[in-house]
């Protein structure tokens, strides 16, 4: 009789609970694919930025060590005159890696007291180290037998010029359709315009 109970019991035909199998998190779906990409490209853009960053600093890394032989030297021999000569030429050349091509000979073409307020303009602080403190050394000092500086004082200024320099575009130059600086010509007034 339980057969026949089980053959008309409904419940008893019904098969067990068959649950779906669980998903899995591969493959991925396409908004992680989207997700993927862009922190990919996110990195690769990061990566790219860093290193034309740290090949446009260079310069100044080279800069410190010979800087550092400089002053080796002049420890060595207490030569103060072949120091300031190097210091100057350092500060220049530093100057010129930094700044781009077309305005190379506005920087070389500086001397005396238009190379000392061009260093000093560089600085990121207000003070003015080349053209009213120790720097001053630098506008004779290089020509002189037997020169009078504070070299402790130009080595910590030069280590700090050479590290802090934030090079500025004159304010007479402006980027072009092609990218390159080009010497910004002023408006001329309304009254030459129209005569």
């Amino acid at each position: 009789m339980s057969e026949g109970m089980n053959a008309q019991d409904p419940l008893a035909q019904l098969r067990d609970i068959h649950l779906p199998e669980s998903t899995g998190w591969w493959p991925l779906a396409w908004g992680w694919w989207l997700v993927l990409a862009l922190i990919v490209l996110g990195l690769g853009f990061a990566l790219y930025r860093l290193r034309i960053k740290r090949r446009r600093q260079r310069y100044r890394q080279e800069a410190l060590a010979e800087l550092e032989r400089a002053y080796r030297h002049f420890r060595e021999y207490s030569d103060t005159a072949a120091y300031l000569q190097s210091l100057n030429q350092l500060l220049r050349r530093a100057a010129l890696s930094a700044l781009p091509p077309e305005q190379h000979s506005r920087v070389a073409g500086l001397s005396g007291e238009a190379w000392l307020e061009f260093l000093d303009g560089q600085l990121p602080e207000k003070h003015r180290p080349f053209t009213e403190g120790p720097g001053r050394a630098l506008l004779a000092g290089p020509y002189q037998a037997n020169p009078e500086a504070d070299v402790e004082a130009l080595q910590q200024l030069g280590r700090e010029w050479l590290r802090d320099h934030r090079l500025q575009r004159p304010a007479n130059h402006r980027r072009g359709k092609s990218g390159h600086s080009q010497p910004h010509s002023p408006r001329r007034p309304e009254a030459t315009r129209n005569a």
